[in-house]
């Protein structure tokens, strides 16, 4: 992705407005208004922060975030990108409409240890510096076992979040929770979470010139984008296109799969693993290791390593991952060295930037027909939470989050989703109609976003198609037999830890 935004520089901004923007058709609620930002119309959820809720103007809400989420709450001045005016435009009317001042405090630690210390320490310390905090999914998450953060699910007349509204992402409400109590917010208002969600993008003029006809979008829309299927399109996709024998990074193939924890964590997703199950009564137990599991996890590695038209690369000739050539499925992509290619989201934003790219969008592959689409954002994305001694800041602090992630959803969902990604980064009307697919397929799940509280099984499952850490392989029986029972008491003292802390 470095190299892709080096090149980017050097094109013109001529080139970004040949773009086509009426891809979609000539539907007037998706057109910019005269400031840039579309406003939703209709009935729509109903917030439960009193209407006549307001601080006066004076009262500060005090924000502390990392600058690695920058674009969340603070564009670079002076942006003239439609989804960064509806994030301005946004944080100017919930200072309206509440009577306040957003109080951004960036910190520039580290996102790892060093940036939760700061979170911790102010936490333990009692400070009361921060009413909301934004954190790192991966690193964060492991803080709410150790009681530093506000349960959104608590019944309280003075908290004001409504977790079921349609601005908070539903399958991250419902399955990220332990015993009904929620710690962390998702949705709306942290769009760096759908930017880094893995899709499947494929160059429509390779598509032809390899006479790949088949109907994909159909495909697609109707649930027959499969594993078995897209390798039937791949297969016989191969050219030798950098003088060096074999095959290589420098090569065209049908799909370029690589990007380390972006792709491979979200096929470990998309084929239907899960890392843990709850049951009816919220008890949460490891669930890895099912027959079903056994198969997705074989399919993966046969798409990696046994079907012609693959490019993985591997640790050995340092092209696996793209983290030591530095060369990225995306970049893959953008050079036309793939028809398919695993990239995130966000890279639609980059491809759209040169015109001579006319690109498609789809879900991961699945397993069967039968199966749901499912995507897992890199496990970088942002979430907000909310200081357990919050105190007496509860009333504002609720009243903030609840109407920051309402007006996320009126103003800057219709920009991110109906202007931006089916218009401005979309080659078309079918691009557009799969956008919705990508997005209904985003899947969350309690030992994923915990996972680095029970020691990464979701490291162990990819080090094991890849090689780094344990033997390459499909088995992943051999994974659960060497580290079923650590995870089992990982998990187990996770859950204590919570219990201990509530």
């Amino acid at each position: 992705m470095k190299n892709i935004i080096l090149r980017l520089l050097s094109i013109t901004l001529a080139a970004l407005m040949l773009v086509s923007v009426t891809a979609c058709g000539g539907d007037e609620e998706n057109k910019d208004t005269s400031d840039g930002v579309v406003t939703s119309s209709g009935e729509g959820p109903v917030s439960r922060v009193p209407a006549d809720l307001h601080y006066g103007g004076g009262e500060e809400v005090n924000i502390l975030a990392s600058k690695q989420y920058l674009e969340e709450f603070e564009p670079e001045e002076g942006s003239t990108a439609i989804i960064d005016s509806a994030v301005v435009k946004r944080n100017l009317l919930i200072q309206e409409r509440l009577g306040i001042k957003l109080n951004m405090i960036w910190r520039e630690e580290a996102i790892s240890g060093p940036y939760q210390d700061v979170i911790r320490n102010m936490i333990l310390g009692g400070d009361g510096v921060a009413d909301i905090i934004q954190g790192n999914a991966y690193f964060t998450a492991k803080l709410a076992s150790e009681g530093m953060f506000y349960n959104f699910n608590t019944e309280d007349e003075k908290n004001y979040v409504s977790p079921e509204l349609d601005w908070y992402n539903q399958s991250f409400v419902k399955n990220t929770a332990y015993k009904n109590k929620l710690y962390f917010l998702v949705g709306d208002a942290t769009i760096g979470a759908t930017d880094r969600v893995p899709v499947i993008f494929f160059n429509e003029d390779l598509l032809a010139e390899w006479h790949i006809d088949e109907d994909i979008y159909d495909k697609a829309v109707n649930g027959k984008w499969t594993i078995e299927y897209m390798k039937t399109l791949i297969k016989n996709v191969y050219q030798e296109d950098d003088n060096v024998e074999g095959k290589t990074s420098g090569d065209i193939y049908g799909l370029y799969f690589n990007g380390g924890s972006m792709c491979i964590d979200a096929m470990i997703s998309a084929v239907g693993i899960n890392i843990t199950n709850t049951d009816t009564n919220g008890d949460i137990t490891m669930a890895w290791g099912t027959p079903n599991d056994v198969m997705g996890f074989q399919a993966i590695y046969k798409l990696m390593y046994e079907t012609d038209g693959v490019f993985t690369g591997t640790v050995a000739n340092k092209t696996y991952y793209g983290e030591t050539s530095q060369y990225f499925a995306e970049d893959a992509f953008f050079d036309r060295r793939a028809v398919f290619a695993t990239g995130m989201l966000c890279a639609a934003k980059n491809f759209a930037l040169d015109p001579e790219i006319h690109f498609g969008m789809l879900p991961l592959p699945k397993m069967s027909e039968d199966d749901e689409y499912r995507t897992t954002p890199q496990d970088a994305f942002s979430v907000l939470t909310l200081p357990l001694n919050i105190g007496s800041r509860l009333e504002i602090a609720t009243a903030t989050m609840e109407t920051l992630f309402e007006y996320s959803y009126k103003e800057v969902r219709p920009v991110y989703h109906d202007v931006a990604y089916k218009i401005r980064y979309a080659s078309g009307a079918n691009t557009a109609l799969l956008f919705d697919t990508v997005i209904n397929s985003i899947y969350y799940e309690f030992g994923t976003f915990y996972s680095n509280a029970i020691d990464n099984p979701t490291h162990k499952l990819r080090n094991k198609l890849t090689g780094t850490g344990t033997t390459l392989g499909s088995n992943l029986s051999s994974v659960t037999a060497q580290y079923g029972s650590a995870m089992k008491q990982n998990l187990k003292t996770l859950l204590e830890t919570f219990d201990k802390n509530a």
